[in-house]
Formats: structure tokens, C-alpha cells, sequence
């Protein structure tokens, strides 16, 4: 008699292990993307912080202004191609070889048109010094360009590990070349060479990471296809974009440069949490989500495992630096930078949102819904834009609170928009965000009522000190009081043990070079 099929049972096992595989290596590479992350937030802020007390607003909004036109640019240089690289199935050489020319290809073309185009901005902005610095950071898309392909093999490896190293040491050099250059009179131009001297670091410790040579195929059916992908793709990341940063723009019309410059201040600040306790989750996401395509509650799962994490360590830091913030930025970047505080604020409100979007906006590519995504992303830009064109002539505070307005009032949509393929409802997500929003703000209360008093004891150092301790304890007691749910769930993704959220088909196959190995 032939022997019976193997039943549940005998599945189970080896599905659960898949399950926890995945779980690890999705904990692991958000680890070495959180190393990555903190190093970088270190060493920024130092960079940041001696460069914001030799520079003053002026200056800082100029590169501010620059900044916004490469930020926007560089997304349309990659063209959607490193996503799609990630995403695929399998990978062939002639795929690689196509995506690496047709990267490269649009990183001379939106270098030159950068450089064309640098007059005009500058005379439509009415800022004439803009023009050389543009001019000089088009050189970033060329550089760029020539790495997005191998940072994305890495990716679907989940060679986070050496995408950290290489993020870490290129910041290192960059930063300490920008404070040397600061220290010499070199003023805004020290920040532009400190972004074209990081960027061509990073691109040359990518190539060492994962030493592939491109070789010189060019399939015009996978360009096409990679064209319909990336063009989707990076549509919609240059419009989710353009949502935050159009706000720069506009303000470059409207106000002045040191409005620009204390709006870039108050970003900054708020990319310091975004960096440590948003962005290592979100970069891990796609590549996760990805493996989880076709198992919608899964990916549902995983979903609801990243929000929170992350808002766990999110919210209390967005609450706590709104709070302590009169003290915090005067101390740090000078008493030039006081008026940044009240956008600090505003800007802090963001924190549930941009938690819960950071981690949605990747399902809809992830999931080969890019279209929709596209539209999502246009309606949001759209808005942003009139919503910034209304408010910016009553003031920077005004901007800043008509963009968080924008951000709440469309972020239901969004969520309603991927639970047509995926079982996620805003409902749900704000239930999950409640209870720890709630320890938060209380937390926040409890720091906002005894500061003064630690500061008149203390001074300001060791009062802010003080009060920073003094939200941790508490927002510490309160976790392990309200929270042990999500406190649960984040334990047994970093153990990788069986109660992991996260469950993922087998990883996908490819060819890894010799050095290349996570």
C-alpha cells in the first residue's frame, strides 16, 4: 500500500520555520538598518550642529531651497528601477545590465537638465545665489545613479549589513570634510561639497559591497518593462515627496530665506526620530512585504508588527521633543534658532501619521499596486500644493499647520485605498496607535509640569538632562503597564521565536557575488 501524504502536521514544522527564518532575517537586517540609522543621526547632528552655529538661517534655507530640487530629482534619476529590482521573482543578466544603463542614462540626462535649468529656477525664486549651487549638486544624479542597482541587490539579499557600513563611513568623511571646510569661511559651500563628496563615498562603497560589473546588455523588452515599473514607481515617490518638500518651495516665494532655513531646522529635528525609530523599519519593509505578496494576512500581519514597533519608539520621542523643545534647540544650535520651535511643535503632531503611512506607502509596491499608489500620490500633492498656497501667506506657522491638517484628513484614504488587497482599515491602525499614543502624552504632561521647576533648581543643562530622564522613567513605567501587548509582539520579532508576527514564503534565489555575502 502506498504510504499515505504527510498531513498538517508534518507541514506545520517546516512552515513554521519558514515563518521564523523570515521573522530573523527581517529583525536582523531592521538591526543593521537601525545601526546604520543611529550612526548616521549621531553623526549628522554633530555635522549639523557645529555648521548650525557657524552658519546662520540665511545660508541654511539657501541649501534648503537646493536641496528640495536634488531630493526631487534624485527620485526621478532612479526611476522606480532599485524597487523593481527588489520586487522581481528572479533576476537575469540581461535584466541587471538593462536596469544599470537605463539608471545611469537618466542620471547624465537630469544632471544636464539640472544644469539648464539652474538660471531660470534661480530667477523665478528670486534667490540669484541659488544658481552655482545647483549647478554643483547636479553632479549627485551621474553619481547616484551608478549605485542604485547594486543597493538594491543588496537589498533583496538583505545585505543591510553592508549598506550600513557603507552609509556610516561615507557620512563620516562627508560630515568632517564639511566641518573643516566650515571652519575655513567656505560657508554654504562647505554643505554642498558635504553632499557630492558623501554621495560619491556612498556610490564607490556600494560597488566594494556587492562587486558586480555590469555587463553591456541592453534588452529593450525588459527596458520596457522596467519603464512602465519605475515610471509608476517613481512617480509616486516623487509625488509623496513634493508633498513635503513643495512646502519649501512655496515658502522660497512667499517668505524669506530664514523662514526657509528655521523650516529645514524643524524637519531636521523631527528626521532625528524619523531616522532612528521610523526609517530602519520602513527601509525593511518592501523586501519583506514583497515575500508576503500572496498571503494578504500575512502581509497584514507584518504590517501591524512595524507600525508597532515603531510607534513604541516613535511617539514618546515625538511627544518628548515637543515638550522640552524651548530648552532643547536654543542650547543646541544657538539662540539664532529660537524661532524654530513653535514649527518644531506643529511639526511633531505628524508622529501617529507618519508612523502608520511610513509602513503603508511600500504595500501598494510591494503588492503590484503601483498604479493606485499613483494616484493616491497625486491626489495627496495636489492638495499639499493648494493647502501651501493658502496658508503660506499667513506666515511659516500657518504653512506648517495646514500641512499636518493635509496629513490627517488624507491618510484614511490611503488606508481604505490598500484594504481593497490587504486587511488593514483605519480603524484598526488607530486602535493600535491609541494605547501608545496615550502613554505618550502622558508621559509628555508629566515632563511639561515639573520642567520649570527642574530647570530653576537644576540650570538648563542639567534640568533638560533632568526632564529627559524623567520622560524616559516614565514613559517606562507606563509601557510596561499599558503596553505589553505591543511590548510582546516587538520581544518576539528581536528573540525570533515562534510568536514572530512576521511569515514569508522561502527567500527568492539569486546569484550572490564573492564579496557580496550579508
Amino acid at each position: 500500500m502506498a504510504p499515505s501524504p504527510p498531513g498538517p502536521s508534518a507541514a506545520a514544522p517546516d512552515a513554521a520555520a519558514t515563518r521564523d527564518d523570515m521573522a530573523g532575517r527581517s529583525v536582523r537586517a531592521a538591526g543593521w538598518v537601525a545601526v546604520s540609522a543611529i550612526g548616521n543621526v549621531v553623526l549628522s547632528f554633530v555635522v549639523f550642529l557645529v555648521l548650525a552655529r557657524l552658519l546662520d538661517p540665511s545660508e541654511f534655507g539657501l541649501v534648503a531651497v537646493a536641496v528640495v530640487f536634488i531630493d526631487i530629482l534624485l527620485i526621478v534619476t532612479r526611476g522606480g528601477l532599485p524597487d523593481l529590482v527588489v520586487q522581481t521573482d528572479r533576476l537575469d543578466d540581461g535584466f541587471v545590465d538593462t536596469a544599470f544603463w537605463v539608471a545611469l542614462a537618466s542620471g547624465c540626462l537630469y544632471g544636464l537638465a539640472l544644469v539648464a535649468l539652474s538660471w531660470p529656477i534661480a530667477w523665478m525664486l528670486r534667490i540669484p545665489e541659488l544658481q552655482p549651487v545647483l549647478a554643483a549638486l547636479a553632479a549627485t544624479f551621474v553619481i547616484a545613479a551608478a549605485g542604485v542597482i547594486h543597493e538594491a541587490r543588496l537589498q533583496r539579499l538583505f545585505g543591510f549589513r553592508s549598506l550600513a557600513i557603507r552609509a556610516l563611513v561615507a557620512n563620516l568623511i562627508g560630515g568632517s570634510v564639511a566641518i573643516a571646510l566650515a571652519l575655513n569661511g567656505f560657508g554654504v559651500w562647505s554643505l554642498v561639497i558635504q553632499r557630492l563628496l558623501a554621495t560619491g563615498m556612498t556610490t564607490l562603497l556600494t560597488w566594494a559591497a556587492f562587486p558586480w560589473l555590469p555587463g553591456w546588455r541592453f534588452v529593450r523588452a525588459h527596458a520596457r518593462r522596467q519603464l512602465a515599473f519605475g515610471s509608476r514607481v517613481f512617480s509616486t515617490q516623487l509625488l509623496l515627496t513634493l508633498s513635503i518638500r513643495s512646502q519649501e518651495v512655496v515658502a522660497a516665494y512667499f517668505l524669506s530665506t530664514a523662514d526657509i532655513g528655521l523650516l529645514r531646522m524643524a524637519w531636521r529635528c523631527i528626521d532625528l526620530i524619523s531616522q532612528v525609530a521610523v526609517i530602519p523599519l520602513a527601509a525593511v519593509a518592501l523586501p519583506t512585504y514583497a515575500r508576503l505578496q500572496d498571503r494578504p494576512r500575512d502581509l497584514a500581519a507584518a504590517f501591524d508588527g512595524f507600525v508597532a514597533m515603531s510607534a513604541v519608539l516613535a511617539l514618546p520621542a515625538f511627544v518628548g521633543m515637543a515638550v522640552v523643545a524651548p530648552h532643547l534647540v536654543p542650547l543646541l544650535f544657538g539662540e539664532q534658532w529660537r524661532d524654530a520651535v513653535p514649527v518644531l511643535r506643529i511639526l511633531a503632531l505628524l508622529g501617529p501619521e507618519f508612523v502608520a503611512t511610513s509602513m503603508l506607502w511600500m504595500i501598494f509596491t510591494a503588492s503590484d499596486r503601483t498604479g493606485t499608489a499613483l494616484v493616491l500620490s497625486a491626489a495627496q500633492f495636489t492638495i499639499t500644493i493648494l493647502a501651501s498656497l493658502v496658508t503660506a501667506p499667513f506666515g511659516l506657522s500657518a504653512l506648517v499647520v495646514g500641512h499636518v491638517l493635509r496629513a490627517y484628513l488624507f491618510s484614511p484614504v490611503v488606508v481604505r485605498a490598500a484594504g481593497r488587497f490587504v486587511p488593514v482599515g483605519t480603524v484598526a491602525v488607530a486602535a493600535s496607535l491609541a494605547p501608545i499614543l496615550a502613554c505618550s502624552l502622558a508621559m509628555g504632561a508629566t515632563v511639561f509640569l515639573a520642567q520649570d521647576r527642574l530647570y530653576a533648581r537644576l540650570g538648563d543643562h542639567a534640568g533638560l538632562a533632568a526632564a529627559i530622564g524623567l520622560g524616559i522613567l516614565i514613559y517606562g513605567i507606563l509601557a510596561l503597564l499599558f503596553l505589553r501587548a505591543p511590548l510582546r509582539r516587538s520581544v518576539a520579532l528581536i528573540l525570533n521565536r515562534k510568536a514572530a508576527l512576521v511569515a514569508a514564503a522561502a527567500p527568492r534565489a539569486e546569484a550572490v557575488p564573492a564579496a557580496a555575502t550579508p
